[in-house]
């Protein structure tokens, strides 16, 4: 069932409708992230699946202009060129090192040049099923890929636990790349264009999954860092405005017991009353200093009354006061 007015089946049809959708949510993404540089390979690779679609979708039609002959030559570019960037793509995206190889040479020697032999094949015999032989290498071609690939996959992992997430990683790749095998048999045997659709489509749309699944698993861990890192930060703050005002008061306490001896030895005080004047300005009490200093409770007051004629002071706030102990604390 052929959309109206085209070559184009509705399945082929409703693929694009997905991948417009997926390539229009890919472009938000890139711009708000445009730090995240795998985003680019998967706008490319949708790009190329609608290019393949389309194309292969409309042409030939006698009806669009262009020869038959270069209607079909661009169909079967992007049925070259898509499978062509998929080596590339697995070697970026997921890790592959293995795959270097296809991902730089492979796909030119055993993709791009069996193109051009198929459109020179094509344009001097004129004739369609002759050319298609060509496909043969990359039929052969895919199946090394997929040998690559089971190596790839294994030599990323090795010494690692094979864990659920990498066998479905391992599993989707395999899929993905199953129709890059099977396509030159569909576009031989010129089988049903919803097939070809369907076959191609999927396990390339399953391999973008995959890409956007770990692209948001590593996103949202990326967040949770990030806000350990900011509730950690804002302990760290806490701690630090938490010692800063620690080390404040013993810096105000220890230059106002400065103050309070250079005051003494202004005043002339003996060593047990400079003693007991800063206990005073620590806001001790009689008892409390006498038990400290293991005398009595009326010695302190005898050597406080000292203090006192030595000073002119009437009482203990007016003594701090001349002693300029008032930073240090008030007697209690």
């Amino acid at each position: 069932m052929l959309v109206p007015g085209t070559e184009m089946h509705w399945v082929t049809f409703g693929f694009i409708c997905v991948e417009l959708v997926i390539l229009f949510y890919l472009l938000i993404y890139r711009f708000a992230r445009p730090d995240h540089k795998t985003t680019g390979l998967d706008i490319v690779l949708i790009l190329l699946l609608l290019a393949y679609n389309i194309t292969g979708g409309l042409l030939p039609d006698p009806k669009l202009p262009g020869s038959f002959f270069v209607q079909e030559c661009i169909a079967y570019a992007t049925g070259f060129i898509t499978p062509a960037y998929f080596p590339y793509y697995v070697y970026k995206a997921f890790e592959l090192r293995k795959m270097e190889f296809h991902a730089r040479r492979g796909v030119i020697y055993f993709l791009v040049l069996p193109y051009l032999l198929f459109v020179i094949v094509f344009a001097v015999s004129h004739n369609l099923n002759y050319a298609k032989n060509i496909l043969i290498i990359p039929v052969v071609y895919a199946l090394w890929v997929l040998v690559s690939l089971q190596k790839s996959i294994r030599f990323k992992n090795a010494g690692s636990h094979i864990s659920r997430d990498v066998k479905q990683e391992a599993g989707i790749l395999f899929f993905s790349l199953t129709p890059w095998v099977g396509l030159p048999f569909i576009t031989y045997f010129n089988l049903n264009q919803s097939i070809e659709a369907t076959v191609t489509n999927t396990g390339f749309l399953l391999l973008l999954a995959l890409h956007v699944k770990q692209t948001v698993e590593q996103v949202r861990t990326e967040h949770e860092r990030l806000i350990a890192s900011e509730s950690q930060l804002l302990n760290w703050n806490e701690q630090l405005q938490e010692e800063v005002d620690k080390r404040t008061k013993e810096l105000e306490k220890i230059s106002a017991e400065e103050r309070v001896m250079n005051s003494c030895h202004i005043y002339s005080l003996m060593s047990r009353e400079k003693e007991i004047v800063l206990f005073i300005c620590r806001g001790n009490s009689y008892r409390q200093i006498a038990e400290t200093l293991f005398i009595a409770e009326r010695t302190v007051t005898k050597h406080v009354q000292n203090i006192f004629t030595k000073v002119n002071a009437s009482n203990k706030l007016e003594l701090l006061n001349k002693l300029g102990a008032t930073a240090v604390g008030q007697p209690s």
